[in-house]
């Protein structure tokens, strides 16, 4: 069960099932066994402004026919199989699977003959379409996107199990960094495997000077507790942000969000030798940008092979011969 902590229906009543498939956008038509349904419905719904998290489960056959929507749908079977067809073509989709991609504006049905569990990902368009536009350096106006089947692509599913998993875990402090690092996370994911203008694209990008990478550079040292967007990266060095990805690889051996990383990690040991307890970590990890104390906690401990429990105040002092 996912987003166990974000529950929004339980139900067998069958005419609150078509009424719930209706209302989260499923319209055209539904398929259910004819009588009293024997197995529970249930949805858990984690909605945010660009991207959302819908799990439901259902383990009696279902057929559905979708209504286009203005977002971009990704679903991820977690039991089973569903049968999708998009523009006349049937898509199956497993559990080992990449998971099925469902463009903005598109009509769709699925066929789940025994049931299905199943995490959708709502993506909002327009934040891809504006990625993606800093990424290139130029203004997109269409988002072509390829159906995911690779195993590359299956980071984006792994991504998007991970946020779920995270957001029934996480303490409600964390939350807004959560959700930001793993909007920019997916998106980048979704792009960087997806998008045929990014994988093909003609023009090479514009290498940014050592004065644009200095200013890079500054503002994440000073802004290293705000999260960090492809759109800013753009905006702060005048190129695209792919180019300012290259040549950070070139020239620091990261990219951009893993030399964030390192600063908020330099930053946090440095907090901590302030500090006497260890409930001092959770605030330390919140001050510092991280999402949950559990990834600041590992972070901490790879880069410094050590937990991050500050102690080094407490530790008796050398007397002076």
């Amino acid at each position: 069960m996912l987003l166990r902590s974000h529950p929004e229906l339980r139900t067998r009543n069958r005419g609150v099932i078509e009424a719930a498939l209706k209302a989260s956008g499923y319209g055209t038509y539904i398929e259910l066994p004819a009588g009293k349904s024997a197995a529970e419905f249930t949805i858990h719904k984690a909605a945010f402004k660009e991207v959302g998290l819908t799990f439901i489960r259902y383990d009696s056959p279902v057929t559905i026919e979708v209504n286009p929507s203005h977002d971009i749908l990704i679903g991820f079977q977690i039991r089973k199989v569903s049968e999708v067809a998009l523009h006349g073509e049937v898509i199956e989709n497993t559990v080992s699977d990449a998971g099925c991609l469902i463009p903005n504006q598109s009509s769709w049905s699925v066929r789940n003959p025994s049931g299905y569990q199943v995490l959708m990902l709502r993506v909002a368009t327009e934040s891809l379409r504006r990625k993606l536009s800093a990424l290139l350096g130029v203004d997109r106006v269409r988002l072509d996107l390829r159906q995911p089947s690779s195993s590359v692509d299956r980071v984006i599913r792994d991504a998007s199990l991970n946020f779920a998993r995270e957001l029934d875990i996480v303490d409600r402090k964390f939350l807004p960094s959560l959700v930001a690092n793993s909007t920019e996370d997916i998106c980048n994911r979704i792009l960087t495997c997806l998008s045929e203008q990014y994988l093909e694209a003609e023009r090479s990008p514009a290498a940014p000077s050592a004065v644009q990478l200095g200013q890079v550079e500054q503002y994440i040292v000073a802004n290293y507790a705000k999260p960090l967007t492809v759109e800013t990266l753009t905006e702060i060095s005048g190129v695209s942000a792919r180019s300012v990805f290259q040549h950070f690889l070139s020239r620091y051996d990261c990219t951009p969000h893993q030399y964030l990383e390192r600063i908020r990690l330099e930053m946090s040991y440095i907090k901590l030798l302030a500090c006497r307890d260890q409930k001092s970590v959770g605030f330390v990890a919140l001050d510092c940008g991280f999402q949950s104390v559990r990834h600041f906690e590992q972070a901490y401990r790879k880069q410094f092979g050590e937990s991050p429990v500050p102690k080094l105040i407490d530790r008796p002092r050398r007397r002076r011969r």
